[in-house]
């Protein structure tokens, strides 16, 4: 519905740009109220810049009742409004009427037996008064004294919106306070000058009564019209009571110009029936809601045009790194490594459960503590070693209480015999990370683990999927030439209508952004149909505007659908040949037994490709690093070929120095892990 409305106002945007109008938030020209198709007498007064209140009289001026919203037509300039409702004043409590009546409360009206008929008039007048309203009255008193303009006219006033007051005022006004003479155009004087006192904007209506002609007032009627010519918002209207056949030509003229009417009373017995025509015209008056668009152009560039999301399987051989390091001078076990908090802990672990080499590698204790307990025959040594610098400078304390802080959590936490663990304790290490830097000095500060059974050291195995996308960003760029002024706007991306991202903001520049598949979660996104992406926006008059809706189409290449399709799913195998010592290229004894569980997969799988990758820390030169990646990836390549594999060709190896390192270099553990050859065994299996 939105796309549909946004398509009509650009539509309705360029015919008004090819015909040269020009849009703006407020139109310049004259305020138009039409009601096309229906003859009608219209006159209005603005309440505020979205509303008018509307007069209209059919061809005897009796008002016309069953107007609908889409019967007016609003217009200013050239330009159309759109109008969003109309309803009749009676039903509106929110737009507050202003009447002030002037009446003639002359002796000629007790004369004419008027009073009572009057009254009863007024009183009917009076029930259209709701409590928003407010009345001022103003009849005419030889006694009292309302200056206006420099002049000191004879009347009194009164206001109120209560009826009961206003009818007690009238009373005491035709009862005590009737007044010998007529000061007519005084009492019209009086009545427009307080519609002066009143807001501009607010609306008025000024109803004149009168019996007799004005032979008594101080002032000319020609100063009437002026006064009334400057006043905003104001409609006048007549009842002429005055004991001869025609209208009285100064009334009517003055109630026409003035957007009202006149109306003639030959006797007492009209005058109710022509206050319940006034009460009428006044009700019926429409309340008309409108505003004006100008809405924005444009759409929503969005790239790439459909996300696809693969699950890899992915067999992880990690190496077990046997170094626990140390903060410089403690003993203490540092708190990145994870460290259970009793035995009941230690039975729920489980090394197969764990995802990636570094996660692998804070578990070391417990992993070497859950070999231990599965492995009763199973010992290790546990060597302390010190930077032999500054305060570890000969420590052999600090070495020694660093590896009891290790066989302590062993024995408390997993319950090893203390028989099965051995310590020493030494300066540097057997083979230290040398250099001049300290990095390197800090990479002595750790404890060895050793042990003569291979199952304690092995590398560790686990298995999990991982997801991979075509793209892992969506790309947003907003297109939009606003029309008014956007006030603020929010842009909202979707998947299967669930909200995943809002940007919101303000003003007329809508920023390129970019949502993250990856952050979010590729197995999440994988999870839904579509992705959409929508920008709402609303201008400064108020109006709601929504581009086209954008759909990211989403396939998802499932593990789980694959296996029940029969589909092939990509499974990459890794495993890590570490660990070198620092500046070797040199294979250790137990990743030898790595390098034959490699070759035997690669055996087992006669068309998967292999890649073997060097790399090396960040101490030292980047061109003796990639040098020495490239001797460490070579040795590894040769102890698979030597092995004679099929279809050598598809084996392939390389050497990265210390560049896209897989692990953070900032820490020893880091370093350490990246001194390492990674073999990756990828080919396509079905299930």
């Amino acid at each position: 519905m939105k796309s549909k409305r946004m398509m009509f106002f650009m539509m309705l945007w360029m015919c008004l740009l090819l015909s040269g109008v020009s849009l703006a938030f407020t139109p310049e020209g004259e305020l138009k109220v039409l009601i096309p198709g229906r003859e009608a007498k219209i006159t209005f007064q603005p309440i505020d810049e979205t509303k008018v209140l509307v007069s209209a009289l059919d061809a005897e001026d009796k008002p016309i009742k069953d107007l609908m919203t889409e019967n007016f037509k609003v217009i200013k300039g050239d330009i159309k409004a759109n109008v969003i409702n109309a309803e009749v004043l009676k039903t509106r409590k929110d737009v507050a009427i202003n009447y002030v009546l002037v009446v003639d409360n002359s002796f000629s009206m007790e004369e004419r037996k008027a009073v009572e008929p009057l009254l009863a008039a007024l009183e009917e007048f009076l029930k259209i008064v709701r409590p928003i309203d407010e009345v001022q009255v103003v009849v005419f008193d030889g006694k009292k004294s309302l200056p206006v303009d420099g002049r000191n006219l004879r009347l009194n006033t009164f206001k109120s919106n209560n009826m009961k007051d206003l009818q007690r005022f009238f009373q005491k006004s035709f009862k005590e306070g009737m007044s010998g003479e007529t000061f007519l155009y005084e009492g019209i004087l009086g009545g427009l000058h307080l519609i002066s006192k009143l807001p501009e904007k607010n609306n008025k209506f000024l109803v004149v009564f009168s019996d007799g002609e004005d032979l008594n007032s101080n002032i000319k009627k020609d100063i009437i019209a002026p006064k009334a010519k400057g006043l905003k918002n104001f409609n006048a209207y007549a009842i002429d009571f005055m004991p001869i056949e025609k209208k009285d030509p100064f009334l009517d003229s003055f109630a026409e110009t003035n957007g009202g009417k006149s109306w003639k009373a030959s006797s007492a017995e009209n005058l109710l029936p022509i206050f319940k025509n006034i009460s009428t015209t006044l009700l019926h008056q429409y309340v008309v809601e409108y505003n004006f668009f100008n809405p924005p152009q444009g759409s929503l560039v969005v790239s790439p045009s459909a996300v696809s999301i693969e699950q890899l399987t992915i067999v992880d051989s990690s190496p077990l790194l046997n170094y626990v390091f140390f903060d410089t001078g403690q003993s203490k076990i540092p708190e990145r490594y994870n460290l259970l908090k009793n035995q009941a802990e230690a039975q729920e672990f489980d090394e197969k459960m764990l995802r990636n080499t570094i996660t692998k590698y804070y578990h070391v204790l417990n992993i070497i503590g859950k070999r231990l307990s599965e492995a009763p025959g199973a010992a290790i040594e546990l060597v302390g070693c010190v930077s032999d610098r500054g305060d570890e400078k000969n420590n052999i304390t600090l070495s020694r209480a660093r590896a009891e802080s290790v066989r302590s959590y062993l024995q408390y936490v997993w319950e090893v015999d203390p028989g099965r663990i051995t310590v020493n304790a030494r300066k540097l290490p057997e083979k230290p990370s040398t250099g001049n830097v300290e990095a390197a000095w800090l990479e002595n500060q750790r404890v060895e683990i050793h042990s003569d059974s291979p199952e304690i050291l092995d590398s560790i195995k686990s298995t999990y999927t991982f997801e991979i996308a075509d793209s892992n960003d969506i790309h947003i760029q907003p297109n939009i030439t606003p029309g008014y002024d956007i006030k603020d706007w929010k842009i909202e991306i979707k998947g299967d209508g669930q909200v995943l991202k809002t940007v919101e903001g303000q003003g007329n520049k809508l920023p390129d952004d970019t949502f993250s598949l990856v952050e979010y979660g590729l197995g999440k996104i994988g999870a839904f149909h579509e992705l959409s992406i929508v920008a709402n926006m609303t201008d400064i008059t108020g109006e709601v505007f929504a581009t086209e809706v954008v759909k990211i189409p989403v396939k998802y290449n499932k593990r789980v659908e694959s296996k029940v399709q029969k589909l092939e799913y990509k499974v990459i195998e890794k495993y890590a040949l570490i660990l070198f010592d620092y500046d070797s290229a040199d294979i250790k004894e137990r990743n030898k037994t790595v390098i034959d569980r490699v070759v035997k997969r690669i055996k087992e799988l006669p068309e998967a490709t292999v890649t073997i990758v060097g790399q090396t820390d960040i101490i030292g030169t980047e061109a003796y690093n990639v040098a020495l990646s490239q001797r460490r990836a070579k040795t590894v390549y040769q102890g698979v070929m030597d092995s004679a594999v099929s279809s050598p060709e598809r084996i392939s190896f390389t050497g990265n120095g210390p560049h896209d390192p897989p692990y953070d270099n900032e820490t020893p553990e880091g370093r350490s892990f990246n001194r390492t050859v990674t073999i990756s065994i990828e080919y396509e299996q079905v299930e």
